[in-house]
């Protein structure tokens, strides 16, 4: 049973995102429980999010998108599987370049600063971190700190810049009934099953995704879950995130929040900077292109292109290409860069201006 006062918590997390929802914020349900739980937590008050509870908001949301994935769509998303995995491997190489001087600002070691910066799973970077030799509580802050930062300042700001994509006819889809909406649930959770005995990682929800996914693209299931049950997902994601900005992390690491969230604001311009390029060269509209580029988290973007109405199947595809590549072969990609000695020519470069500068 969640403490009394964490309800305090979910009333002021509920109200946020009514009144942002009122406010036609984007990602409502999740910017307004996110910000008010993570102020509540600062505060000290306790907040209360168990597994499970964040663990079916990632299966209503990977469900939600899966009903995406049409025919059309996977023939789509295999045409662009190349241009996904370059984009990929732009992202870690850029987060690696960032992390340099993140881990000298920072007070860091080299190896935490680069899992820190990997945009990859929020858990996943802290485990895979920990398993390296890294410290795993200033990778978790700011891992944290890079999903509830994207997801505050992307999406709006692709709407007040007037950013449009490809519109789609997700806003006019059909609200599945009660008894379809269950079996979609039910194919999500199979999917998750899937996911979880090929041990791939975040497979609540992707194991959701692909399973809704395979049913919507034979067309046997097609429309929406109902918005509310949607923004229950949302609620229970934005909570989840905002839990974990604990007011004794804050108060120990003042530096390492500042530093984080100044140097995911550079990861996301530059690749922001590369969605324009990639746009300009593909013809693939800037919006999806910033999102898939986007170091923002999967599901995050996901329901953003989603509330956009963009091409939700497309903008996944992108994340789940990346998050493949990073949780599964940070470490290898630790090693290459060691290899080819990039850090060391990073640090001389800082050394260099840093004397120019005196």
């Amino acid at each position: 049973m969640p403490p009394a006062g964490a309800f305090i918590g979910y009333a002021l997390a509920a109200a946020a995102g009514a009144a942002a929802h009122v406010a036609q914020v984007p990602l409502a349900w999740i910017l307004g429980p996110l910000l008010a739980t993570a102020l509540a937590a600062i505060a000290g008050l306790p907040t209360f999010t168990p597994v499970a509870w964040r663990r079916f908001g990632q299966v209503t949301i990977g469900t939600s998108i899966g009903l995406n994935v049409t025919a059309p769509v996977l023939v789509t998303i295999s045409l662009w599987l190349p241009i996904m995995v370059a984009t990929a491997i732009i992202a870690i190489f850029l987060a690696a370049i960032v992390s340099v001087p993140f881990a000298r600002m920072g007070g860091l070691d080299r190896k935490t600063a680069f899992y820190a910066m990997m945009p990859g799973g929020l858990s996943e970077m802290a485990n895979l971190g920990a398993a390296a030799g890294a410290q795993s509580e200033p990778i978790a802050v700011s891992q944290a700190l890079r999903v509830a930062l994207l997801v505050c300042i992307l999406p709006p700001l692709i709407v007040s810049l007037d950013i449009h994509g490809t519109a789609l006819d997700t806003a006019l889809q059909q609200s599945l009934s009660a008894f379809h909406t269950f079996t979609a649930l039910a194919l999500g959770i199979a999917g998750v099953g899937v996911a979880r005995l090929l041990r791939l990682n975040n497979p609540w929800m992707i194991g959701a995704l692909v399973g809704a996914g395979a049913t919507a693209a034979t067309g046997l299931l097609t429309g929406k879950i109902p918005p509310p049950l949607y923004w229950f997902g949302q609620f229970l994601i934005g909570i989840s995130i905002g839990a974990r900005f604990r007011r004794e992390i804050v108060v120990r690491l003042p530096r390492l929040f500042a530093t984080s969230a100044l140097f995911v604001l550079v990861l996301a311009a530059c690749l922001f900077g590369y969605a324009v390029l990639l746009s300009i060269v593909t013809g693939l509209d800037l919006a999806s292109a910033a999102l898939g580029a986007s170091p923002g988290g999967l599901a995050e973007m996901a329901i953003t292109a989603q509330t956009l109405h963009l091409s939700v199947g497309l903008v996944t595809a992108f994340h789940v290409v990346r998050a493949f590549l990073v949780n599964g072969f940070t470490s290898r990609f630790w090693s290459a860069f060691n290899r080819i000695h990039l850090f060391d020519a990073l640090e001389k470069i800082a050394d260099r201006v840093g004397r120019g500068r005196r």
